[in-house]
């Protein structure tokens, strides 16, 4: 039996102008620590399809490659299979999930041999399905795996016999404001797996109007675990941008805690519209491709950070820790199983 489903393929469009879908794969080479992050997706409605795409190795060497704003062509979207210009997604006789791409200066041709049946978030002390699609079709599946395959970066090529990986695919309305206070403030994406024994996903949004949102899951030897909360620790460089790793701390309903350390190799710079942020786009965030480790085991994971915190000019809401009160006060927030 197939671990693959509808789901994992081309999804009929919402009616939303920004409904979009996109694919998603983060990959690690064990052997050399080369990493990667792999993203292809389309706003039908719009007409349009774009990539985002870098590579990187321990040793600095790096590649990135942005294509925004690609007219879209009869097959890019098929029942099965989704295209970019220079960038493929499919899923071979339901066998394998495959990346291909081919730039001058790179290529990827990779295989993910997942773990486990593709798996949504829950909303973090909601139902157990992901809202935020307005009525329109949407969701959010992801899985970790196994990656074969092989890339090349400049010259170099690396053959990848036993990596691992993860992918994601989000489809439905996707909408980008028009005005800077119309962006979240934040937001935290942590996904990725360390093999059959731990594969998550949680994320963290701090909305334009100052409320606070969290979702994910967590994969545990098969075993599906319900999360009670989460926070993700980010450290920073002094640019207040460049994430070279952290922790997120996931309290399950049991009320065990799982540490998950992350250790970053390199980051890549995404925005939705533009190369690297600005007006009618997203804020500019940052992929940090890094290796996570818990329990002994070690693999990829994405420890992705956006930040527009203040908003300008707007006054700072919901802080965890800092305080923002005038007078006497109480610290909400329990931090004790974090700190």
């Amino acid at each position: 039996m197939s671990l693959y489903s509808e789901i994992d393929f081309p999804h009929t469009p919402g009616k939303h102008i920004d409904w979009q879908e996109s694919w998603v794969l983060i990959f690690r080479d064990r052997k050399t620590d080369c990493v990667g992050f792999m993203r292809l997706g389309a706003y039908p409605n719009q007409g349009t399809t774009q990539v985002h795409w870098g590579m990187a190795m321990p040793d600095g060497r790096r590649f990135r490659h942005h294509l925004l704003d690609r007219k879209i062509e009869p097959d890019d979207r098929t029942e099965t299979t989704a295209s970019s210009g220079l960038m493929k997604f499919s899923i071979p006789g339901l066998k394998y999930a495959r990346f291909e791409a081919t730039h001058a200066d790179a290529e990827a041709d990779l295989r993910l041999y997942d773990f486990y049946p593709s798996e949504q978030w829950a909303v973090i002390g909601a139902g157990r399905s992901h809202d935020g699609g307005g009525g329109e079709a949407h969701g959010h599946p992801e899985s970790g795996g196994r990656v074969e395959g092989r890339v090349r970066i400049g010259d170099q090529v690396v053959d990848i016999e036993n990596g691992i990986g993860y992918r994601e695919h989000g489809y439905g309305p996707r909408i980008i404001g028009s005005k800077p206070e119309q962006y979240f403030r934040s937001a935290r994406a942590h996904f990725g797996t360390v093999g059959p024994e731990l594969s998550y996903s949680v994320v963290t949004i701090h909305d334009a109007g100052g409320g606070f949102h969290k979702m994910g899951y967590l994969m545990r030897n098969g075993e599906l675990e319900t999360i009670k909360d989460l926070h993700t620790v980010n450290s920073t460089l002094g640019d207040g941008f460049s994430s070279i790793g952290g922790w997120t701390q996931i309290m399950l309903e049991s009320g065990e805690v799982i540490r998950i350390d992350v250790k970053t190799i390199d980051g890549l710079v995404t925005s939705t519209n533009l190369n690297n942020g600005g007006p009618k786009s997203s804020s500019a965030g940052v992929e940090a491709l890094s290796i996570p480790s818990w329990n002994g085991f070690d693999g990829i994971c994405d420890f992705n950070m956006i930040d527009n915190a203040h908003r300008g000019w707007q006054p700072v809401s919901h802080l965890f820790l800092a305080n923002w009160r005038d007078g006497l006060s109480h610290k909400d927030e329990d931090l004790s199983w974090v700190l």
